[in-house]
This record gives structure tokens, sequence and C-alpha cells, in this order.
């Protein structure tokens, strides 16, 4: 709290090799949260005291690493799974009874992502693909991505 169930939109730069049906992914992510300063002043108790809580800052960056594989059906749709690792940086500035505070934490955890890749052209492609958490402070997500490949 007061981060609970907050909304992240961002990019995500993937760099992937995929040898003999095996995927390896390594990218970064910069989420931007979907919530404003009105939306996370809250009331908690905390030292057996009521105290107003506002969020005035949340930035995170994400650093992933995974594993999986693909079907090559021989079309230009090409279904993957793929086992995802996320390193999560966060800082956060809170204002607890009109004083500021600054944190930050670092946070580790798995998900399962799932999807179809379209070769549009030789060079070209476009991705969609949904995920879901395992040990994760991603619950669920969903990603369109367009890129460039080799081969």
């Amino acid at each position: 709290a007061p981060y609970d169930r907050v909304s992240a939109l961002g990019l995500r730069y993937d760099a992937r090799l995929v040898v003999s049906y095996v995927r390896m992914t390594a990218g970064f992510d910069l989420p931007f949260a979907t919530f404003s300063t009105g939306d996370t002043t809250q009331s908690y108790t905390i030292g057996g005291q009521a105290r107003e809580v506002t969020s005035r800052s949340l930035n995170i960056k994400g650093l992933r690493f995974g594993i999986g594989g693909e079907l090559p059906t021989g079309s230009p749709v090409t279904p993957f799974v793929d086992v995802m690792g996320t390193v999560n940086f966060l800082d956060t500035t809170l204002v607890v009874d009109d004083q500021s505070y600054d944190f930050d934490a670092t946070s580790f955890g798995f998900s399962v992502r799932g999807g179809v890749r379209l070769q549009v052209r030789r060079w070209f492609f476009a991705q969609l693909a949904g995920e879901v958490g395992l040990a994760s402070d991603v619950v669920w997500g969903g990603e369109l991505s367009v890129g460039f490949s080799t081969m």
C-alpha cells in the first residue's frame, strides 16, 4: 500500500536469440504507473495514530531474462511460451502528515508469457503476448510488440 493494484503501461526493449526452437531473451522494462496523486491519498494507522499518506512519485525499472520455446508452423505465425525472470527496481516518494520520505526497493519474480509472433516482412515482425506472474510483482500483463529480425 498505497500501490496495491496500480496499473503500469510502458516500454519494453528485448533482444532475443532463437536456436533450434529454444528462445533466449534479455530485456529492459520502463513502465509508467497510471495513477494520480489524489488517487493515492489514504489513511493508515501507524503507531496507534491515524496518518494521511499521499504518494508523490513512483519510478519503476526492470531487467528481464528468460528462456522458452517456439514452434515454427511453416506459416508466418509462430506460437511461443517463455518463463521470464524479472528484477524490478522501484523508488517512490511518500508524504506522511506533510513530511516527505523517499523509499526504494528491489524485487525478483518469475512469470510465464505466451503468445504468437507474426513475421510481417523478412526483417519485420509483430508479436502479441499475455503474461501471468508466478511469485512476482506482476499479477498479469499483455503486450503488443513490433521489431526487427535478422532471419
